[in-house]
């Protein structure tokens, strides 16, 4: 520890913000073009060639590191290194994304919070020799390359999910297999979820026994969803319903056509909609199903407050109808997919914990 001093990072680096609305963007540009999302547009032009660090002034409060060309919107701070034999631009990248919760604790503001110059130029980098931040740089790399990897691995059993879904069913959308089709309403029961009491966000409907799946919840999970973060107490159960376990829950606000499968017992708004399907009807293949259509639908919700489609809509959706036993036979190809899923699942996770303590240690000076 001892080979490490504190500095305020302002005098090591050279700080501004990009000059352009976030409208800039081009769907066909060349160039990253960063704003406060997580990831980059792109863009037509640029006005930075350099190595930097970008983080997000307001919104999301990300940390991102690029070098090249590249062009940023004017909340986007661009952080360069004014001596990279004094700092080492990817070691400070690490350094702030380790701090970006402390950037989030002092950011500003009403509905959309922000940080101001000096939240950057003041924070207290630890700064060893630049031999010591290279050998951290690279640890830190090699770690994230095992994450990566596995998140790769685990991407790729999803799409060999989808492709056997249309080997065995064709594409649903266009059913060149010439399936018999029949409406979503007449494979199962479909209802909204039940939210009667206002306001919504009552404090007295929450905090109790009965696990709450809310849009981001689905939205957030797989297959299947198996954890949640809200519950109802008795007052909110009163105003609502339990959906048993199997339910296929399917967004129609925010976040649109959106499904996944309740893993237990729970209630959910009237933003949900829980499909229960019938002795033909499989959950696991409605699930995939909806994953070809889940864009369409998208596209067909009225832009208003926020996006959203009716009951009316999910009703007359035209579902493909191959046999329930070859139903079966996908559902359990799905089932050995997904347990080899978890297991990769459960690696990232130990890995991704891993990373957090390897990280901590390196900025208190515990590795060197």
């Amino acid at each position: 520890m001892d080979k490490f001093i504190t500095v305020s990072m302002g005098k090591y680096t050279n700080i501004k913000t990009g000059k352009l609305d976030a409208n800039a963007c081009s769907d066909d540009g060349q160039y990253p073009f960063f704003t406060c999302a997580k990831e980059p547009l792109k863009i037509s032009s640029y006005s930075y060639d350099c190595e930097c660090v970008l983080v997000a002034g307001n919104g999301d409060l990300n940390v991102k590191y690029y070098q090249g060309k590249f062009d940023a919107y004017q909340r986007t701070y661009i952080i360069e290194s004014c001596d990279k034999e004094k700092l080492n631009t990817r070691y400070m990248f690490y350094f702030l994304e380790n701090y970006i919760e402390k950037l989030r604790e002092q950011s500003i503001g009403g509905v959309i919070k922000y940080i101001k110059l000096n939240n950057l130029t003041e924070v207290l980098i630890p700064l060893p020799p630049l031999k010591t931040q290279c050998e951290i740089v690279d640890i830190l790399d090699r770690a994230n390359i095992l994450i990566e990897k596995r998140k790769v691995q685990i991407d790729k059993l999803d799409l060999l999910m989808k492709s056997q879904f249309t080997q065995m069913f064709g594409d649903p959308v266009t059913n060149p297999m010439e399936w018999e089709v029949d409406k979503l309403f007449k494979l199962g029961d479909v209802n909204r979820g039940v939210s009667k009491h206002r306001p919504r966000n009552d404090p007295k409907l929450l905090g109790g026994k009965y696990p709450l799946i809310q849009t981001g919840d689905v939205a957030n999970s797989g297959l299947y969803i198996t954890k949640f973060t809200n519950t109802y107490s008795e007052l909110g159960l009163a105003q609502s319903k339990i959906w048993e376990k199997g339910t296929l829950c399917i967004t129609i606000a925010a976040n649109i056509a959106k499904t996944s499968i309740l893993d237990f017992d729970a209630c959910f708004p009237d933003s949900v909609v829980g499909f229960l399907p019938y002795k033909n009807t499989n959950t696991i293949f409605m699930y995939f199903w909806f994953l070809f259509f889940q864009k369409i639908l998208e596209l067909q919700a009225p832009e208003s407050a926020q996006k959203n489609i009716n009951l009316k809509i999910l009703y007359e959706l035209e579902v493909i109808c191959p046999p329930i036993i070859l139903q079966n036979k996908f559902a359990n190809f799905v089932h050995q997919v997904e347990r080899q899923k978890q297991i990769l699942q459960d690696s990232l996770e130990k890995l991704e914990r891993n990373y957090q303590s390897l990280i901590q240690k390196c900025f208190r000076g515990e590795i060197f």
